[in-house]
Order: C-alpha cells, then sequence, then structure tokens
C-alpha cells in the first residue's frame, strides 16, 4: 500500500499546487485556505458527507448536486468549481490531502511556519515565548504555534517544524523540565534542520532532569 499512498500524495501535491496558483492570480490565497479548512470540518463533524462524496458507489449526478446545493453561494466560485472538477476525475478522496498540500504552500507563500508542540499540560508561557522566537530565528518565517496536549507523554515534550517532528518525551515532572529547558538553554534548533530536540545528556556531574 505504501505505493498507493505516496501516488495519491503526487496526484494531491498537483491539485494543491493549481488551486494555491489560482487563489494567488485571483488574490484569495487567505480565504481559500480558510475554506478548505471550515470543509475539512465539516467532514469531522459529518463523517456521512465525507463518504457519500469519496464513495465509487455513490452517482456522480449526486455529488453534483450535493456539492452545488451546499457550496455554491456559500463558498467561492474557486473552491466549488475545483471540487467539481476533483469530482469529474474522481479524486474527492483526496481533499484532506489536498489541504495538507495546499496549506504547506500557503506557509511558505507567506513566509510562515507551523511549530507545533504536544505537551503532557500546556506550556508555561516563557516557555512558549522562547519556542517561537528559536523558530523565527532559525526559519526567518513568522512562526505559528499550534499547541496540543496530551498527557499520555508523561511530562514530556514534542515538537516539530514544518514536516519535521523530534520526539523529546521523558517521564519526569513537565514543570521541573521547562525550568531546565530555559535556565540552561537545552531546547535548542538542530543546525541546518528543521526542527528542534531538547538535549537530554547533562553536562558532567550534573543530574539528568
Amino acid at each position: 500500500m505504501p505505493a498507493v499512498r505516496d501516488k495519491q500524495a503526487a496526484i494531491a501535491h498537483v491539485w494543491s499546487a493549481a488551486l494555491i496558483a489560482l487563489a494567488v492570480e485571483a488574490e484569495g490565497a487567505d480565504e481559500l485556505l480558510g475554506e478548505l479548512e471550515s470543509l475539512v470540518e465539516l467532514f469531522d463533524r459529518r463523517p456521512e458527507v465525507e463518504q457519500l462524496l469519496a464513495s465509487p458507489a455513490v452517482a456522480d449526478a449526486a455529488k453534483r448536486e450535493l456539492l452545488e446545493r451546499t457550496l455554491r453561494g456559500r463558498a467561492s466560485d474557486l473552491l466549488v468549481d475545483a471540487l467539481q472538477v476533483m469530482r469529474e476525475k474522481r479524486r474527492l478522496d483526496l481533499v484532506r490531502a489536498v489541504l495538507h498540500g495546499y496549506r504547506a504552500a500557503w506557509l511558505k507563500l507567506r513566509r510562515r511556519v507551523e511549530v507545533r508542540v504536544s505537551s503532557a499540560v500546556p506550556l508555561a508561557e516563557e516557555l512558549r515565548q522562547s519556542l517561537v522566537r528559536a523558530a523565527a530565528r532559525r526559519t526567518g518565517s513568522e512562526p505559528i504555534l499550534v499547541e496540543r496536549v496530551d498527557p499520555a507523554l508523561l511530562g514530556g515534550l514534542v515538537v516539530a517544524i514544518g514536516d519535521d517532528k523530534f520526539d523529546a518525551s521523558v517521564a519526569t515532572d513537565l514543570a521541573r523540565l521547562q525550568r531546565n529547558l530555559l535556565e540552561r538553554s537545552s531546547l535548542e534548533l538542530i543546525s541546518g534542520k528543521s526542527y528542534f530536540t531538547e538535549i537530554t545528556t547533562p553536562p558532567e556531574g550534573e543530574a539528568a532532569p
């Protein structure tokens, strides 16, 4: 199945590139991103809609009518027309992948970068700002911080910039970890890489956090 997924990703990339080019030409790149995100949020709330649009067993005319009735006049013509073309090409199962590719292209266009952080408890404000400053220095882009609380990390921290992720989970108290990260500057960006990692090996003679 990896070959199938790779092919689907490549196809979605073509659609994403075409959409961002059309949106930029129409001066609506920001708006189209919001519409694609809203569409996927609709899929999350109403999975039967996504299943209907992606199913090869559902008549093409029914899909066309659903898109027109649901979106025409509520979303941009660019979005609706693009979805109708995807329907004709039997690619409506790639909407989520197209959004992923479009968002990546949009971030590059706007010189922004997503910094996704998962932590056992909400981040302290000082650490949050440190992450943003570090990402800005290393990438030269405006960071967009996306936070997620995951108690299963057991006091750890997972940080990703763009598509690169480093798992820095450790079984310790997060408050102490945050203090050590700030005081010892042990959260660093790897030079030449688009991710950063916690340095967990303590200096000689010092206990690990």
